[in-house]
């Protein structure tokens, strides 16, 4: 019997899921472990990532380590600072995790892939960017986007925001007495509503429609 090409197209989904996999593990954090990521996004989603979720679906996986291609070449080759470093804090008895892609004395860089550089940063990277420097303890630094398909460069300088940090640490703080209470947070509608994977499920998307 001979391979098919149906057969080649499973074998790398199931290659790519392995990489993305053994990269990132299967653990579940507790729910006094909050991640910068689940932060910045809608509450409701993080939520049910943590509790719901099932399999990432190979298309997903794809993209996923594309962006970690970009993240993998940039950090090798960049000559500035040190690379991925790990952080946490204690917020109010939360833990506060996250990962710095490059830290250069009192700068932090984050980079991220697009397919079209925004005109101004987006919103939830900035919020990022804003619990990386409350992580790290460092006051500025440059959000840099890398356009997939054009291949064009844009970098913002982002400046440490206290008020922004409070509320951020305030949602850390919200999320994980959710989870510790199994009380799912409100939905928060935004223009990634239309991409999240549980929006079937999410009240406020089937009441009021998308944004």
């Amino acid at each position: 019997m001979s391979l098919t090409p149906q057969d080649v197209e499973r074998i790398v989904f199931r290659s790519l899921r392995t990489a993305y996999e053994k990269d990132r593990g299967s653990w579940t954090a507790p729910p006094d472990v909050i991640y910068v990521t689940e932060v910045t996004g809608c509450l409701l989603r993080s939520w049910y990532m943590r509790t719901m979720a099932g399999p990432i679906s190979d298309e997903k996986i794809v993209i996923l380590l594309l962006g970690d291609d970009v993240h993998y070449l940039i950090n090798s080759q960049f000559p500035l600072g040190e690379g991925e470093k790990s952080f946490e804090r204690e917020y109010k008895g939360v833990t506060i995790k996250g990962r710095v892609d490059r830290i250069a004395g009192e700068l932090i860089f984050e980079f991220k892939t697009a397919s079209n550089i925004p005109r101004e940063p987006r919103e939830h990277h900035v919020d990022q960017m804003q619990l990386y420097f409350w992580l790290a303890e460092k006051n500025k630094g440059f959000l840099v986007y890398v356009s997939k398909t054009t291949g064009q460069v844009k970098a913002f300088p982002i400046i440490r925001d206290e008020q922004r940090i409070q509320t951020l640490l305030e949602r850390a703080e919200s999320l994980s007495n959710s989870l510790r209470l199994a009380v799912p947070p409100a939905p928060e509608k935004g223009w990634l509503c239309e991409y999240c994977e549980f929006r079937d499920r999410c009240i406020g998307f089937r009441e009021e429609g998308p944004p």
